[in-house]
């Protein structure tokens, strides 16, 4: 029994590892690709500071004395030359198609969850109308069938019970017990 309990101990181990280098792994690649945006944006917003800039740098140039005219022709050169570096920054047609192709995942992904909320109402409805479907002689029947003279009072502490049931069910919206299966499968 002990050879299993320590190979049991090894594979556990040796799962908790692999799934550790899995998120780590995929921590790196997420904040790989949130660098990659936050400089596309920062690119994206120095393009549209920088053409403000240059307009003010021009016009304070022209105002001050032909050392300072020099240092603000020079300024300037640096930014026309990140402005071309950035006017020649393109995305790729795939981050393109893959942000289309995202955002059309996400819209049918949404359309998918409202159509199946609305049906699992419309059968909790159908459900509700075919349990009232039995009629009110039949069930004042099976009450007196069941309880004898006393039926009506029993009948009526039952459907209290149920209506705090039902509205105690409502409120907390319980999940069923174990939530999570058993997996006896040792294998």
């Amino acid at each position: 029994m002990s050879s299993w309990a320590e190979n049991f101990t090894f594979a556990a181990t040796w799962q908790l590892k692999q799934q550790v280098a899995f998120w780590k792994a995929r921590a790196k690649a997420l904040e790989y690709e949130n660098g990659v945006l936050h400089d596309v944006i920062r690119r994206n917003q120095c393009v549209v500071k920088s053409n403000t800039c240059s307009d003010d740098d021009d016009e304070s140039s022209s105002e001050n004395n032909q050392s300072d005219h020099e240092d603000a022709q020079t300024d300037n050169g640096l930014v026309e030359d990140n402005e071309e570096e950035e006017d020649n920054f393109e995305v790729s047609e795939q981050f393109i198609t893959f942000l289309t192709a995202n955002a059309k995942y996400k819209e049918d992904a949404k359309r998918e969850r409202e159509r199946l909320k609305a049906q699992s109402e419309a059968e909790n409805q159908e459900n509700i109308t075919e349990e009232t479907q039995e009629s009110a002689q039949e069930n004042m029947e099976r009450m007196r069938n069941l309880y004898g003279d006393k039926w009506q009072r029993i009948s009526a502490l039952e459907m209290s019970l149920l209506t705090n049931f039902i509205q105690e069910s409502d409120q907390n919206k319980p999940s069923y017990w174990p939530n999570i299966p058993f997996n006896f499968n040792m294998s």
